[in-house]
């Protein structure tokens, strides 16, 4: 029965098993999230039933109809059929309930001068070299976040990159111009054990603060265009594309498994295809604007 079920046990069960499975603090948080929520509205529409499959699929059906977003029932979906797989043993059929579709959305790209604008416009010196970084590294929030001092080498223009998406470690090449303003940046601040701290030093700089300076600045800016910290790293990529990096060096650089998700970069790039011939400018109209007709 639902209805038996320790919700509160069931969860912390799960998020020790997600530990013990080297999943991201972030991804623990969001799976145990979704379970405690679905265990919730089970025991209160199900209490008397066994749970299965129909279940879940209640509660994505449900998730829907609140209109959030395809990347949240994914994180929905995936979760609970790890939930119901690995931990419950219960059945999970992937035709009777297939992985929701991904909605192709291209994201909003910001022109080079309105990146120079952002950062000229940040509200501190400390925000300035934070969205600097993140445009010049291409990383993740995250990953930008928890750069420590030790990880940067200087002499070599490389950083490296810890448990990035997936767990994985990399090094990406960034620019002599970034190292020196991070040298700069350094003797202003002196940082402890991270690159960017937060309030107290040795503390890693928060998500939160981060996400605040962009808006800060897009608004100090009067950028009307929507971006938001992820927008610095799709900017990275499609400008480099349209400078004609290499598609593989940014697979690379961005920490991407597979190079079909770097290539969708090259739908938002406009530069690479200014020169393109379209045959409408290989032909004459005469067109009558004062036709009757």
């Amino acid at each position: 029965m639902i209805s038996e079920i320790d919700v509160t046990k069931e969860v912390e069960d799960y998020r020790k098993y997600l530990m013990l499975a080297n999943f991201k603090k972030s991804t623990v948080s969001m799976y145990c999230r979704t379970l405690e929520k679905f265990l919730q509205k089970s025991q209160a529409e199900f209490p008397e039933e066994k749970l299965n499959q129909d279940h879940a699929q209640s509660y994505l059906l449900h998730r829907l109809e609140l209109g959030k977003a395809w990347s949240s029932i994914n994180v929905d979906y995936s979760s609970l059929r790890k939930y119901f797989q690995e931990r419950r043993d219960y059945s999970w059929s992937m035709r009777k309930m297939p992985r929701p579709r991904g909605e192709k959305i291209l994201p909003s790209i910001l022109s080079r001068e309105e990146v120079q604008r952002l950062i000229e416009h940040a509200p501190t010196y400390k925000h300035q070299v934070f969205l600097t970084f993140l445009y010049s590294s291409g990383c993740r929030l995250s990953e930008a976040t928890h750069v420590r001092l030790i990880d940067i080498d200087g002499a070599r223009n490389q950083i490296h990159i810890h448990r990035g998406k997936g767990a994985k470690d990399r090094k990406i090449l960034v620019p002599s111009k970034l190292i020196e303003l991070l040298r700069v940046y350094y003797q202003y601040y002196k940082p402890e054990v991270y690159l960017f701290n937060g309030r107290h030093k040795g503390k890693a700089y928060s998500a939160g603060a981060a996400q605040w300076s962009i808006r800060r600045a897009r608004s100090l800016a009067g950028i009307k265009r929507k971006c938001n910290i992820h927008a610095l790293r799709n900017c990275y990529a499609t400008h480099h594309l349209e400078l004609g990096t290499d598609l593989v060096f940014l697979q690379q650089q961005l920490g991407h498994k597979n190079l079909k998700t770097t290539a969708k970069y090259i739908r938002l790039c406009i530069e690479r295809y200014q020169n393109v011939q379209h045959p409408l400018d290989r032909i004459e109209i005469n067109y009558r604007p004062d036709s009757s007709t």
